[in-house]
C-alpha cells in the first residue's frame, strides 16, 4: 500500500473538516497532556492554582509546540502512515486531504508561535532552548533515526513527551528545582508500558509498515511481559518520588492517588501478561491515560489544598 492507494474518508470540504484535519495532524489530544503536565508544574512552582495571562500564554506555547512537532512528525512519516490501516484514511497527508506544503506551513506556524511566546512573552531563553530541543529530538532523533531501526525507540524516545513540566517551569520561574525533573521522570517511566499496550493491538499494522516495534520483533508474549516489568519500575519510581522527594512531602493526594492507580495498573498489566485468553491490550492503554491524568490532577489538587 502507498499514498496513492490510500483513499480519503468522507469528510466535508468546509472549515469544520479542515479544523478536524489540523487537529488530527497535530495530534491535539496528545498535546493536551503537555498542557496538563505543564500546568501542574506551574501550580507547584507558584504554590497556588491561578490562570492568568502568563499562565495561559505558557500553556498555549506548550500546545503549539506539540502541534508543530506532531505535524512535522506526520510529514516525515507519511509514507509509513500510508501502509497502516489505522492511519491511512484517518490522517490527512496519506489520505490526500492535505498537501505536504500546507502541512509544512502549519508546522512552521505552530513552532514559530510557540518560540515567539516563550521568547517575547516570557523572555525565557531556557524555555526556548528546551522547546527547540524537544522538537528536534522528536522529529529527527526519534522519527528518523530510532523508530525505523530499533524496538527500544519507545524507551529512548520517551523524552519529548515528558518535557512539558521542565519547559513550563523554565518559562515561569527563574530558579532551578528538581521538581520538574521528577515530573519529567514520572512521564518518562510511564511512556513504555503505555505505548507498548497500544503496539500489541496494532502489531499487524506496524509489521505492514516495516516498523520494528517490540511485538513485531519479540512477539506479543514478550511485549506483555515487558509491559508488566516496566509497569513495576514505573509504579516503584513514582512511589519513591512521592515518599522520598522533599518537593512532594506535602503531596498527600498525589501519594494516595498514585498508589491506588499504580496498583490497578499493575493488576491490568499482570493480567495482560499471564491471562489466557489474553485480555484486549487496549484496556490497559486506555487506563494508562486515566493513570497519568489522575496523577497530575492529584498534584494540582495538592496545591489547592495546601494553599487553602
Amino acid at each position: 500500500m502507498s499514498i496513492s492507494d490510500c483513499s480519503p474518508l468522507e469528510r466535508p470540504a468546509d472549515g469544520a473538516g479542515l479544523l478536524r484535519d489540523i487537529l488530527v495532524l497535530g495530534k491535539a489530544r496528545i498535546c493536551l497532556m503537555a498542557v496538563l503536565t505543564g500546568f501542574a508544574a506551574i501550580a507547584i512552582e507558584s504554590g497556588r492554582v491561578v490562570v492568568d495571562l502568563p499562565v495561559i500564554f505558557c500553556l498555549l506555547a506548550l500546545f503549539c509546540m506539540g502541534m508543530g512537532a506532531n505535524t512535522l512528525n506526520q510529514i516525515l512519516e507519511r509514507e509509513r502512515d500510508a501502509r497502516m490501516q489505522r492511519t491511512c484514511h484517518k490522517r490527512p497527508l496519506p489520505s490526500g486531504r492535505m498537501s505536504v506544503a500546507t502541512a509544512s506551513y502549519l508546522a512552521a506556524s505552530f513552532l514559530l508561535c510557540s518560540v515567539a511566546i516563550l521568547w517575547f512573552v516570557h523572555a525565557s531563553p531556557w524555555a526556548v532552548a528546551l522547546a527547540v530541543f524537544t522538537v528536534l529530538y522528536y522529529s529527527c532523533f526519534y522519527t528518523l533515526l530510532l523508530k525505523p531501526r530499533t524496538y527500544l525507540s519507545i524507551v529512548i524516545g520517551g523524552v519529548p513527551g515528558a518535557m512539558g513540566p521542565p519547559i513550563a517551569w523554565a518559562a515561569l520561574s527563574d530558579r532551578f528545582s528538581w521538581t520538574p525533573v521528577w515530573m519529567f521522570l514520572i512521564i518518562f517511566l510511564w511512556t513504555p508500558p503505555h505505548v507498548w499496550a497500544l503496539t500489541i493491538h496494532l502489531k499487524e499494522d506496524y509489521a505492514r509498515a516495516g516498523i520494528p516495534m517490540l511485538p513485531v520483533v519479540k512477539g506479543v508474549q514478550e511485549t506483555a511481559r515487558q509491559v508488566f516489568l516496566y509497569a513495576v519500575v514505573m509504579v516503584a519510581g513514582i512511589l519513591a518520588i512521592a515518599l522520598l522527594s522533599e518537593d512532594f512531602q506535602r503531596s498527600v493526594i498525589f501519594l494516595w492517588t498514585s498508589t491506588a492507580l499504580g496498583i490497578w495498573f499493575l493488576v491490568l498489566a499482570f493480567r495482560l501478561w499471564r491471562s489466557e485468553p489474553r485480555p484486549p491490550s487496549l484496556r490497559l492503554f486506555h487506563f494508562s491515560l486515566v493513570h497519568i491524568g489522575g496523577i497530575f490532577l492529584a498534584l494540582v489538587a495538592d496545591v489547592l489544598v495546601n494553599a487553602s
